[in-house]
């Protein structure tokens, strides 16, 4: 209860006093990480959806290697590698991952699963076609989904996908979407630096 009332001040204070908050620019995409902004709180899954959608942002999707790279390879070098940080990914409702922010599939040629068999092994992953599973006769009879381990995060060290249990209370990545808001106060990057 502490964190929401705390979520609803920091964005009262953000919208009353038209806070700036610092973007990054990586690969053509604009992206805020809360560990960047020092007023940002760690928070759970579905709070750190909501703070997104409060900046006009959108829990990011990582749809391609290249941009899942270009972003573990900035966060490393920027210092932010000890630090899980939640995504747009999850199972909520369906027995298959999917971006919340694009509705697309997890892409079974794309796996960027945090060593996928001692996931399997250690019950964080289904063995039964976890990352390509995209038949909707099946997704939608499953009932196993949950919100336990049913978060995607980016997990510390390596930066690589893990499943989490979405209560969790974690950093957050958030990239723009089709509604751009200018109080942005952005800085051009590349993935090697830091």
């Amino acid at each position: 209860m502490a964190k929401i009332i705390l979520f609803c001040l920091l964005s009262l204070l953000a919208c009353a006093a038209g806070q700036r908050i610092t973007t990054i620019h990586l690969d053509g995409v604009q992206y805020f990480i809360s560990r960047m902004n020092p007023y940002s709180p760690e928070l759970n899954y579905f709070l750190a959806y909501q703070y997104c959608r409060s900046l006009g942002l959108q829990l990011a999707s990582f749809e391609t290697k290249e941009k899942a790279e270009s972003m573990t390879t900035y966060l490393k070098n920027a210092g932010y590698g000890n630090y899980d940080f939640w995504t747009s990914g999850n199972r909520l409702g369906t027995g298959m991952f999917l971006w919340m922010s694009t509705g697309l599939p997890f892409n079974a040629t794309f796996d960027f699963f945090e060593n996928s068999a001692d996931a399997i092994q250690a019950g964080l992953l289904d063995p039964v076609d976890h990352n390509s599973n995209t038949s909707p006769q099946r997704t939608a009879r499953d009932s196993s989904s949950g919100a336990e381990k049913g978060c995607v995060i980016l997990k510390q060290p390596t930066l690589k996908w893990m499943p989490e249990d979405c209560s969790a209370v974690k950093d957050f990545i958030c990239e723009q979407t089709r509604c751009y808001y200018y109080n942005y106060g952005s800085i051009p990057v590349s993935s090697a630096q830091g």
